[in-house]
């Protein structure tokens, strides 16, 4: 793959530019994204996508530093040689071991060991957009994904932490309704919940520190890749659903990011596509909709609505039971007219007292 790209001009292609090279050109990444994804996209194409892919290029190009920091040979290690090593990844589903003896014995890398060990985490972490390893000076949040017997094995098992499922019996005793006030702002702004955005998929819709934080997936560009590539080893139900997930969350107002996410946008190096999926309906909404990423969503809607506003702008924003919001705010009208009037009338009378007692100063 990668044939669209050419013909720009550039000389240079990725074996010309080491991990510890950015890569800037769109020619370039228009080359790594078709290999990586098994796509055959052009320079135009790419271009138009989230900024030529910036926010996933940004998570790649720290991989590679944190990669570094864990074995300095990598800053020997070119793009393409990391992606001939993806490629041996994708052909089989065998364990970490047996994918480092390959890195080390095979005649196109001679990796020394701990070297193939780091270019074997470094593989799965990029191509699974997951954390998968230890690399020193990482995201303390991110939780490493076991490799276990198998890693493509554990990607598509319906028992791992990406497919968890419940059973019918399980929505029969446990009805959840998730409304369109169910949406990562008024978890903020209502629930007191902290937003954190996460690369790992291991740790969309996953709370922390006593449920205080809440981490939502934001590299939907890549989500988009999987969905079109051959080679992934994603159910295709599955980013589909965490696509919806995310569109639950972040839906967008008239098509456009919502004033809450710009903020976010703004304040950190976001996916360009988040923000502005399709709006869910009524239907859409239903727990029953959702299989792979029921469990955390049942668990983070019964913690929203187990909040209680602890400060003044909590309480203005909490409509979820509107009856007693209404009632709420109504009482604190009356509260506050009763107050104004009360003051007005002390006042009145006050200057009343006081036209008194001068009117008897001036008849003495």
């Amino acid at each position: 793959m990668g044939s669209k790209c050419r013909g720009t001009g550039c000389q240079c292609n990725l074996e010309c530019y080491t991990l510890l090279q950015p890569l800037f050109s769109v020619v370039l990444r228009c080359d790594f994204i078709n290999d990586l994804f098994d796509t055959d996209y052009d320079v135009y194409t790419v271009r138009a996508k989230d900024d030529a892919y910036e926010s996933f290029f940004v998570r790649y190009h720290a991989l590679c530093d944190l990669a570094a920091n864990k074995t300095p040979d990598i800053q020997n290690v070119t793009h393409h040689q990391l992606l001939r090593a993806i490629g041996r990844l994708k052909l089989s589903t065998i364990n970490r071991d047996a994918y480092v003896c390959l890195l080390r014995e095979d005649t196109e890398f001679r990796f020394t060991l701990e070297l193939s060990e780091t270019i074997a985490d470094l593989s799965a972490s990029t191509w699974l957009m997951l954390a998968i390893g230890n690399f020193p000076g990482g995201n303390p949040y991110d939780e490493p994904v076991p490799w276990g017997s198998g890693l493509l094995k554990y990607v598509e098992s319906r028992d791992s932490a990406l497919a968890r499922t419940s059973t019918p019996d399980y929505l029969s005793k446990d009805a959840v309704k998730l409304p369109q006030s169910f949406t990562a702002a008024n978890l903020e702004k209502i629930g007191g919940i902290d937003i954190h955005w996460t690369s790992n998929l291991a740790d969309h819709l996953v709370l922390r520190d006593d449920d205080s934080k809440l981490f939502l997936f934001e590299q939907v560009s890549a989500i988009q890749l999987h969905i079109v590539s051959a080679t992934s080893p994603y159910p295709k139900d599955l980013l589909q659903e965490t696509l919806r997930t995310i569109s639950l969350l972040l839906p967008p107002v008239l098509g456009e990011p919502s004033p809450w996410f710009r903020r976010e946008q703004s304040k950190n190096r976001l996916d360009a596509n988040l923000g502005i999926g399709t709006r869910l309906n009524s239907s859409e909404r239903q727990i029953a909709q959702f299989k792979y990423w029921r469990d955390r969503l049942v668990l983070l809607k019964r913690t929203f609505d187990e909040a209680e506003p602890r400060t003044i702008s909590q309480l203005y924003h909490d409509d979820r039971r509107k009856t007693q919001w209404f009632t709420f705010w109504v009482a604190v009208l009356v509260f506050v007219v009763t107050v104004f009037f009360g003051v007005i009338q002390s006042i009145a009378s006050i200057v009343q007292a006081w036209a008194s007692v001068k009117a008897l100063h001036s008849q003495h």
